[in-house]
């Protein structure tokens, strides 16, 4: 899959419809049984998290990863009609097709659907739908969110996971915040 992504690098602009093609492609090979593997994994995945924040926690999880599945499959928006401000950025996209490489080196898409399911999700909030990776309605310890000031989001624990093993927070479009209670209150 980086192959195909990094021959989007030679031409002068990176086209949103010509990322989409290659994500929607890859999106097709995800089976319902994939994606009930992936539910699987998310599940697990909750046992870490404190009791009081499991079930938010999964649907928000379920609902980003599982459902951005769908959505990159079924979406059919022409982004190049839209003009200039609809090119992604090119440094930052070779930036992030590194920082990818870097955190799936050695992974088989073809036999790991769950990570593959990640991969497409990040690139497709980030470079396609212009949002953070965790949607705002995904909790985070202390009943921290995601919050969206104007045209930017503000992540309460990018700071302290963009250097974790497998985090993709440093391709994320949310940028660094510390705690402040006014930002990060409950809506």
């Amino acid at each position: 899959m980086f192959e195909e992504l990094h021959e989007l690098l030679e031409d002068k602009r990176i086209s949103k419809n010509e990322l989409l093609a290659i994500l929607k492609e890859k999106a097709q090979k995800i089976s319902v049984f994939d994606l009930m593997e992936a539910n699987q994994y998310i599940l697990q995945d909750v046992e870490f998290v404190q009791d009081r924040y499991q079930d938010d926690f999964r649907q928000a999880y379920v609902k980003q990863f599982i459902g951005h599945i769908n959505n990159i499959k079924n979406d059919n928006t022409d982004y190049d009609s839209r003009g200039k401000k609809e090119r992604i950025d090119k440094k930052q996209f070779e930036e992030s097709l590194e920082d990818l490489h870097n955190v799936y080196d050695g992974v088989d898409f073809d036999k790991d659907k769950v990570q593959l399911i990640y991969c497409l999700v990040s690139l497709y909030a980030t470079f396609i739908l212009n949002e953070p990776i965790h949607s705002l309605d995904t909790p985070f310890p202390g009943n921290l969110k995601i919050k969206k000031l104007g045209k930017f989001y503000y992540c309460p624990v990018k700071a302290t996971q963009k250097n974790t093993e497998g985090a993709v927070c440093n391709i994320c479009i949310s940028r660094e915040i510390d705690y402040d209670p006014k930002l990060n209150a409950s809506s």
